[in-house]
């Protein structure tokens, strides 16, 4: 192989390797302008409003999960507070295990005073939560206020101040599309850390 050959060669690699790294620069170009398009679609699903159906149903949601967590945050402990003697006037019991024969019989009496441990419902006396009845009651209370709210007007839920194409797809399917649409904008992100590393190595 003569000079010439050898210099036409590496010209050849140089020029190769040119491209490959202007090919790798524009398939990014395209994989930010996808993913510059995926985060807008992304910001769309999560601002716009739900249609009203879907709506109710949030709220209905919204009322279980507060009625689950005022069950863990209140109801669950003012009953091991009753239940380990932690709530009792009368500090002669031993804290921190089970309410005995006596303790339990001198409770009933009114010996150890005046049921403050009964406060579980509402540990706060000077405070009402609604959530107190959602946890005991929800599934007795939802279809009466999914009848409520069947009864109301679109304006009730503000539905009169905006326009129809403010409105997205329904709960479950949004959630679905935002799943998909985070995935995607993952698997673009890693596609360009890969390319932009090929693009180092080649520099």
């Amino acid at each position: 192989m003569t000079d010439n050959d050898k210099f036409h060669d590496v010209v050849s690699a140089y020029e190769s390797v040119k491209l490959t790294k202007q090919a790798l620069k524009s398939e990014n170009e395209k994989i930010d302008a996808e993913i510059t398009k995926a985060k807008e679609q992304l910001v769309w699903l999560q601002t716009a409003y739900l249609p009203l159906q879907d709506l109710k149903d949030g709220i209905i949601e919204i009322l279980a999960v507060g009625a689950e967590s005022y069950e863990f945050a209140s109801i669950r402990p003012g009953i091991t507070g009753l239940a380990t003697n932690a709530v009792w006037s009368n500090r002669s019991v031993a804290y921190g295990t089970p309410l005995n024969y006596k303790t339990l019989e001198d409770a009933l009496s009114g010996k150890l005073g005046d049921y403050p441990a009964c406060q579980i419902l509402t540990p706060q006396k000077t405070q009402f939560d609604d959530r107190v009845f959602l946890s005991l009651l929800f599934k007795t209370i939802e279809p009466a206020l999914r009848d409520i709210m069947e009864r109301m007007t679109p304006e009730e839920f503000g539905y009169g101040g905006i326009s129809p194409s403010e409105i997205g797809p329904g709960l479950k399917e949004r959630r679905g599309m935002i799943q998909s649409i985070k995935a995607r904008i993952q698997e673009l992100e890693h596609k360009k850390g890969a390319n932009a590393e090929k693009i180092h190595a080649l520099s």
